[in-house]
């Protein structure tokens, strides 16, 4: 299951080397420095490092095995009792006189289960151990999608800094520039202080952007108990990836949390029945033989008891039962109702995404660097003034985040679709001897 959904997972990052459409493939030339970078850590490598380091496994693990002892101690039948009794006990002495004349009994007794008791009480610890076994896939799955979304995280900064970086450096190249027009006594000096505090600024904000990215490092290494320090650069290619969705909404019932709410209205169900069962009264039988006194030989005794339900009749345990198998029910239905609203707006986002980063990297994106570099251009040749090229560049590195964010809302989209459409959940049971 894991390989299934982890080659899912690659997919969404780009880590498969596949060809994807236009609309996500085209990435500008300033954030293709980051896929460059050397000890580079893929998504795989990120996961292999949280399965191996995080302990978060080996509580629902854990959790498994006392189901699973539960099944078994389930399916055992009461132990038989011993009874031993003296009656007529002489007063006249001590020591062996006082049992001269007693009448000694001893009995063995066992406890008849009535109603199939037994067999319910196995069956709710089933169910028991069904909620325990989705609830470890749910955590896998979880923690997969958790690592997934913080690996994109770091894609994601990797990209702004780039981005960044590659403005910082447009900012340094016009400042220099405009030293050059000033020395010439072509421009005033005060536009050299402004191109001056636009490269400042330009600097300012790529160190926050690094900062921004050392932290979503940090993030993804918690996952394992580690730093940003042992990541020098996520591998993945920043695009939104072409994923097979259509039919998404047919595998909602497959869901790994909805499997966990119906396992939970079953395990409801198992424990209502035990309780109904509950309510019949257990035979006791005993047997054994009682010495009336030294001259006569033994004889043998048998009984039987029966509780009288005339006060206890679990009414109260039957009526919580009941309920909380309603509240199971509601519970999934509200579940159903949630994933499915969560999907839709997925898909929405996901579709909104693409269309953005279609018409960014077909037109917008080349029209604004294009016209960016002719004022820049024109500037040189005297043609623009100052304000011209600071509006231009404004123009392109707006348009180079929303790209960038454009695309990270896809990636986030995607990887929610897959998070709630996925079908390869396996059906969960007791794996146990009968």
């Amino acid at each position: 299951m894991r390989s299934r959904l982890l080659s899912t997972l690659l997919l969404l990052t780009g880590l498969t080397g596949s060809m994807l459409p236009a609309a996500g493939r085209v990435t500008p030339a300033a954030s293709q420095g980051a896929s460059e970078r050397p000890a580079l850590l893929t998504l795989e490598q990120a996961l292999a490092r949280m399965f191996e380091r995080n302990p978060e496994l080996g509580v629902s693990e854990l959790e498994i095995q006392a189901a699973s002892a539960r099944i078994e101690q389930a399916g055992r039948k009461p132990n038989p009792e011993i009874t031993a009794e003296a009656e007529n006990l002489s007063t006249l002495g001590v020591g062996p006189g006082v049992f001269r004349y007693s009448e000694n009994s001893l009995l063995f007794s066992q406890k008849l289960e009535l109603g199939g008791k037994r067999e319910l009480r196995v069956l709710a610890a089933e169910k028991d151990f069904a909620v325990a076994s989705i609830q470890l896939e749910v955590k896998k799955r979880g923690m997969i999608f958790e690592a997934s979304r913080a690996f994109t995280d770091v894609l994601a900064e990797q990209e702004r800094f780039a981005n960044q970086q590659a403005l910082t450096r447009l900012a340094q190249q016009f400042h220099a520039t405009v030293s050059e027009r000033v020395a010439a006594g072509k421009v005033s000096p005060v536009e050299q202080t402004r191109a001056a505090v636009a490269r400042a600024a330009a600097q300012l904000e790529a160190d926050k952007r690094l900062r921004a990215l050392l932290a979503a490092k940090e993030q993804l290494a918690a996952l394992w108990g580690g730093t940003y320090q042992d990541i020098e650069a996520a591998r993945g290619t920043f695009a939104i990836p072409e994923a097979g969705s259509g039919s998404a909404d047919l595998c909602m019932e497959n869901n790994p949390e909805l499997k966990l709410a119906a396992a939970d209205v079953n395990s409801r169900d198992a424990a209502l029945a035990l309780e109904l069962g509950l309510r019949k009264p257990d035979l006791t039988v005993s047997a054994g033989f009682r010495y009336l006194n030294p001259e006569r030989a033994p004889v043998w005794v048998a009984g039987i008891s029966i509780p009288l339900p005339i006060h206890d009749k679990r009414q109260g345990a039957i009526a919580e039962a009941r309920i909380r198998l309603d509240q199971s029910r509601l519970a999934e239905q509200a579940l159903a109702r949630r994933l499915r609203a969560g999907l839709a707006q997925a898909r929405q986002d996901r579709e909104i995404a693409l269309l953005e980063v279609k018409s960014l990297t077909e037109s917008t994106l080349p029209g604004a660097k294009e016209a960016a570099a002719a004022v820049e251009e024109g500037y040189r040749l005297g043609k623009f003034d100052y304000l011209n090229v600071l509006d231009a560049q404004r123009t392109y590195a707006e348009l180079q985040g929303r790209f960038i964010e454009a695309v990270v809302s896809g990636l986030r989209a995607t990887l929610e679709i897959e998070r709630l459409a996925r079908c390869d959940i396996p059906e969960a049971g007791p794996d146990r001897k009968k």
